[in-house]
């Protein structure tokens, strides 16, 4: 496979985990992390160390946030206005 087309491949599988984590933010975490392997393998393929070193910095960063925001519970924004509506003490 050509450089260009892991370079499409990887840069796709990024866009799909930002998208993800906007959805929920563990699960896209998650993602990100299995992401870059894509990403570890362009940089070997195409000899690129700065690239091999962002991808681990990134699973770093990924699995920081992780393990920082583990037992958080996530909702929609919708669901979260409404629960804190109805805790507020209005009707």
């Amino acid at each position: 496979m050509s450089p260009a087309t892991w370079s499409w491949i990887a840069a796709a599988a990024s866009i799909v985990g930002l998208w993800i984590s906007g959805h929920n933010p563990r699960v896209g975490w998650i993602y990100g992390i299995a992401s870059q392997a894509v990403w570890i393998t362009y940089g070997l393929a195409t000899t690129q160390p700065g690239m091999i070193a962002l991808s681990i910095a990134f699973v770093l960063i990924y699995s920081r946030n992780l393990y920082r925001w583990r037992g958080t519970r996530f909702q929609r924004a919708a669901a979260a206005q409404q629960l804190s509506s109805s805790t507020d003490g209005q009707p």
